[in-house]
């Protein structure tokens, strides 16, 4: 069966609304036959007659007064959608994810202005891990990314956003040289900082009797508190921390932890003129 088409719903309106075949091929600036041709195929698509023609004359039948209440308003929604990009602010629905870390402080300061400078953008703000992002970013689900950098893949580009400090958060009273045999408390392996504080408690000659997944940085604060372990946290999460929350940890920046780059990145060839407007705002906001 041939699919319904726009332009036979548009004939078949514009001849209801103009009276006669002819009134509606001026406006629609084509000959009188086409609108002749749409309307046959049209009722021979449905199977039902929309018009009594007497001599030269057509009037709706009961089915086509019905149709033409249900085409109607299709054919004024789609001549909104041809206008839709007309003028000049930008329309869109833009999907970013990022790390905990961007939204804590750099992003929350920032993206209330890009949503002010740009109403007619809808934007979804997703928080996600970091091989996450990038997978999202791989599979299309997403226009952006703010993940841990640099990236180097063939599909991916990037641009610093913002550097990301690392502090170990110890029980009250420990210093570096008393870690041995705490446990860690850590979020999912799918986290870049799960896999960086690994490499740097090797790297100082520890290894935790047991390694914690938690994903939730009050339960890892309450068990650091109990001084059952310890934890790294991005400082981003640290300075956003109460004082009440701090109360029994000590944290600590060792010169040798020092976190990494956070970036935006994007799927090339390139990224679309929202997702660069994004960038440009968010790069350039002072967050003030």
């Amino acid at each position: 069966m041939n699919p319904l088409r726009l332009a036979q719903l548009q004939m078949f309106c514009a001849v209801v609304e103009e009276g006669s075949v002819v009134a509606a091929s001026r406006r629609l600036n084509c000959v009188a036959s086409n609108v002749t041709t749409r309307l046959r195929e049209l009722e021979q698509l449905l199977g039902q007659e929309l018009f009594l023609r007497d001599k030269g004359r057509l009037s709706l039948t009961p089915e086509g007064r019905l149709f033409y209440q249900k085409a109607s308003p299709l054919v004024i929604s789609a001549q909104g959608l041809t206008d839709f990009f007309s003028d000049a602010s930008p329309k869109g629905v833009l999907v970013v994810a990022a790390l905990d870390v961007a939204l804590q402080g750099y992003l929350a300061r920032r993206v209330p202005s890009f949503i002010a400078a740009y109403p007619g953008v809808e934007l979804k703000l997703l928080l996600r891990p970091t091989y996450t992002v990038e997978r999202m970013l791989t599979d299309g689900e997403i226009d952006l990314g703010l993940t841990d950098g640099p990236i180097s893949h063939p599909m991916i580009g990037s641009l610093p956003a913002f550097q990301e400090r690392l502090a170990l958060v110890v029980p009250k009273g420990v210093t570096e040289r008393g870690l041995i045999g705490l446990h860690v408390f850590l979020f999912n392996t799918d986290c870049f900082y799960r896999r960086y504080f690994e490499t740097w408690l090797e790297g100082q000659g520890l290894s935790a009797p047991l390694i914690h997944t938690v994903e939730s940085y009050d339960v890892i604060l309450g068990c650091v508190r109990a001084g059952l372990g310890m934890s790294c946290f991005p400082q981003s999460i640290v300075e956003g921390l109460s004082a009440e929350q701090r109360q029994g940890v000590e944290v600590l920046y060792p010169e040798d932890l020092r976190g990494s780059e956070v970036c935006f990145i994007w799927r090339e060839p390139g990224l679309s003129d929202l997702g660069r407007r994004f960038v440009q705002h968010i790069d350039e906001d002072t967050g003030s």
